[in-house]
């Protein structure tokens, strides 16, 4: 007993004797797993059709799992030459207009804020006059350095991104081929290290995540396409400009919970005030009134039934998640907290029946 509470003494000091090393180490652990993580992840989205073409579509075919596979992987190449030839022409036209209109709409900006410096009895009379001041060309003669490393550092992140997406596609696709060899595997190693008791409680809570994570998915992605489908067809109707566009950006951007069609609107803000800042303004009420109908009928209802969780604990996870881990915890944070809120009300409701 003694010697092991030594032992543990001596690694836990080691440890902080040497964080920088320890710290290298776990970041040279974390970049060969994540390529794994990576694939996993694909896996488990491609995992949900995947499922649903095998038990309906292809449910007496022979080679259920090949043609599940090879149908859902050409969905998905579909799927993303839709979005290319529908939104690109779009999106190219629009970066067009975009750098033909800038200099003339930043002029025009730079004059509203001359003629408008004493505003507010001239409470933002420093701010503006800081703005005006700016020259934006002299900026990126004097920065082009910077602004050079940071290209490159861009291209770079890119490149080796996507060098990981694709190991990770490899490895999702074995994944998926051998995901019941793999599962048996796994639970025979954990019954005879851990025991039969807990491994089941082990497999519970996975069978309740993997369900979890798939009703969210799904709805997430069914609810950014009904806001996406909602501001395509009001911006028809209101004629304003990118209105495809606008509502493919919408689309994506809502994947992320709560607050990401508002990264979205700000994007619409200023590529229709740069054509119309009259519509621009057309737009924020718009979005505004679709953000209100989403919010309050649309969300709770499609994604916040999906996980069985409350609307004031879907918040929450957000907040935390965002907070915590960025885009990626946000996205996260609602199914885990959702799988938590079922365990821990299974629990009370065990002590009560036991109490009982």
């Amino acid at each position: 007993k003694y010697m092991y509470l030594i032992s543990f003494a001596g690694v836990v000091l080691a440890i902080i004797l040497n964080l920088s090393q320890v710290f290298h180490f776990i970041q040279t652990i974390w970049k060969l797993i994540v390529p794994f993580l990576v694939g996993f992840c694909i896996a488990f989205v491609l995992n949900i059709i995947t499922k649903q073409l095998e038990n309906t579509l292809l449910k007496n075919s022979k080679n259920k799992r090949m043609f599940s596979f090879i149908i859902t992987l050409i969905l998905l190449f579909a799927f993303i030459i839709l979005i290319c030839f529908i939104v690109g022409p779009e999106l190219v036209h629009s970066i067009k207009e975009i750098i033909r209109l800038a200099p003339n709409a930043y002029d025009q900006f730079i004059q509203t804020l001359k003629d408008n410096r004493n505003i507010m009895n001239g409470s933002f009379k420093n701010m503006i006059d800081s703005i005006i001041s700016l020259d934006i060309d002299k900026t990126i003669v004097n920065n082009w350095q910077t602004l050079f490393h940071s290209g490159f550092s861009i291209l770079s992140n890119t490149l080796s991104s996507l060098y990981t997406f694709f190991i990770g596609l490899v490895f999702s696709i074995y994944l998926l081929f051998s995901k019941e060899t793999l599962s048996k595997q796994i639970k025979t190693t954990s019954q005879v290290l851990i025991g039969q008791e807990k491994t089941q409680k082990i497999c519970n809570i996975i069978q309740l995540s993997s369900h979890t994570f798939s009703n969210f998915i799904t709805c997430q992605c069914l609810e950014a396409c009904i806001l996406g489908s909602m501001f395509v067809i009001s911006m028809s109707i209101l004629q304003m400009p990118y209105a495809l566009l606008m509502g493919v950006v919408i689309a994506v951007t809502a994947l992320i919970p709560v607050f990401g069609a508002f990264i979205g609107c700000f994007v619409g803000i200023i590529m229709i005030g740069i054509v119309n800042p009259l519509q621009a303004l057309e737009f924020i009420v718009l979005f505004l009134v679709l953000q209100q109908i989403e919010g309050n009928l649309i969300y709770p209802h499609v994604v916040g039934n999906s996980v069985g969780l409350p609307s004031i604990w879907v918040f929450v996870a957000v907040i935390i998640g965002g907070n915590l881990m960025g885009i990626l915890g946000m996205f996260l944070f609602i199914p885990l907290t959702s799988i938590l809120y079922t365990l821990f009300k299974e629990y009370i409701k065990a002590k009560g029946d036991n109490r009982s």
